[in-house]
């Protein structure tokens, strides 16, 4: 790639051919094996190209990798010794990767301090020592190893402040865009594999774990629509969010649509706070407002082209959901009578809960978490592991809104915005999950806690 294209000759020939040769059959030989077997080598080599390429391409790989491959596929194919999933073999990579730079520079010091660091220290700290007080309360150990990696991922957070390029971040918040989109496209292949629509009135539902960045994905678009200054950035957002929005109305969410009315209302309440707003704040308001009629629109056009009973199946889930809600409230219950017996420091990691459900069918369920992240928290890790918790997401809320009104870059107060506007939805859709807890997409939400944390120490230290 270095050579200089006149120093090319014909006798160079036969070498390309051997060269593209070789890439074809490096690339068809896997299909005569298995069908799966050239995507797992692909993903294979990318994954080391991104890991060793840089920490910022490192991060950004992982997260996108940890949202868009369905968890299907990673316990089918990608499946790591002693249970190991691939995504926590990436992230063991990027964090081993981060300690080596970080001692190759001869620093024991920590290098770059920001508003969360302890916060997110001392989450990761009652983490650690809920693990010993289940060891010590004779929890299962297999449940625990299964229940404390997950909120063990903030720690990703340490390798965004400290080695992520800064310069970056837009780079992340369009990835994240494409992330959705992609997820989108998912939904959708998968309701149009199970649902006939020769057929009038039949629909599935789509639901999955990743579905959750589907409202955070139409909010970052409604950020972007609002603050973003260029055109075409614009408009590619519009053609992202026909995917996404259509992904999730078939998600039939009922907390995710509330939450992301949530976040519709706090980016609509800052851009009433806007101390530089320069006469778009009308403008603004009909783009935050005009989100939830494009959404109706699309679900209605989709309806009436697809023949699905979706608007029934909305209904049915909106106004005759009490078997669902009392499912549901049977191990809230059961989670606030474990938080009772423990309620400072909680039964620590490898509680479970046990319940008779009734819905969808009646069974006997034992599980080590419920669906609200703040239950299942104090389950666990007790009252103090919730203010641990919520210092950390309110102290990066808080550094969002003074950088957003601070900083009169665009992009800044464009991350700014799309950050407030997910989080403020995300923290109230956790009273019916535990997203922010209990899956890998906390790889994500880490890369976001790190880099507000970066921009707003940024700013402060240019004030």
């Amino acid at each position: 790639m270095t050579a200089e294209a006149t120093r090319y000759h014909p006798r160079h020939a036969p070498l390309v051919w051997g060269v593209c040769a070789l890439q074809v059959v490096l690339i068809a030989a896997p299909f005569f094996i298995s069908a799966i077997l050239p995507v797992v080598c692909v993903l294979t080599l990318v994954s080391a190209v991104a890991l060793f390429g840089s920490i910022t391409l490192s991060v950004l790989y992982l997260c996108f990798v940890a949202a868009v491959v369905p968890s299907w596929f990673y316990a089918d194919y990608l499946l790591l010794p002693l249970d190991f999933k691939f995504y926590e073999g990436l992230f063991a990579l990027v964090m081993g990767m981060a300690c080596l730079t970080h001692l190759s520079e001869g620093r024991w010091n920590w290098r770059r301090h920001t508003a969360l660091d302890r916060p997110i220290c001392a989450l990761l700290a009652l983490v650690v020592l809920s693990c010993v007080l289940g060891l010590i309360y004779g929890q299962s150990v297999s449940q625990m190893l299964r229940d404390a990696r997950y909120p063990l991922y903030y720690a990703l957070f340490f390798a965004v402040t400290w080695f992520f390029d800064v310069r970056r971040f837009a780079t992340f918040l369009y990835l994240f865009v494409v992330i959705a989109a992609i997820v989108g496209i998912e939904y959708l292949v998968e309701f149009f594999l199970f649902v006939n629509t020769d057929i009038a009135g039949g629909f599935v539902r789509v639901a999955r774990l990743e579905g959750i960045v589907l409202p955070m994905g139409i909010l970052m678009i409604a950020a972007i629509l609002s603050f973003e200054p260029r055109v075409y950035k614009r408009a590619w957002a519009c053609v992202a969010m026909l995917p996404i929005g259509l992904a999730l109305i078939l998600t039939v969410g009922r907390s995710m649509w509330i939450s992301l009315f949530v976040g519709l209302i706090a980016l609509g309440g800052l851009v009433a706070l806007d101390k530089r707003a320069s006469g778009r704040r009308v403008s603004r308001f009909v783009v935050v407002s005009a989100i939830p009629l494009l959404l109706l629109t699309m679900g209605y056009v989709f309806q009436q082209q697809t023949r699905t009973a979706f608007s029934d199946v909305a209904r049915d889930r909106v106004t005759q959901s009490t078997e669902a809600i009392t499912g549901r409230l049977l191990p809230y219950g059961k989670a606030l009578e474990k938080i009772r017996q423990h309620p400072l420091l909680g039964g620590g990691h490898g509680q479970t809960v046990t319940f008779l459900s009734t819905f969808p069918m009646t069974e006997v369920i034992t599980v080590g978490s419920v669906d609200n992240v703040y239950l299942t928290i104090g389950m666990r890790m007790g009252l103090i592991g919730i203010a641990a918790f919520l210092w950390v997401y309110v102290t990066a809320l808080r550094c969002a809104y003074r950088l957003f009104q601070r900083s009169a870059h665009a992009r800044t107060r464009l991350f700014c915005a799309a950050f407030i506007a997910i989080y403020s939805a995300l923290l109230v859709h956790g009273l019916a999950d535990a997203t922010l807890f209990v899956n890998r997409l906390i790889f994500i939400h880490a890369t976001f806690l790190g880099l507000v944390a970066r921009l707003f120490a940024k700013e402060k230290n240019h004030a």
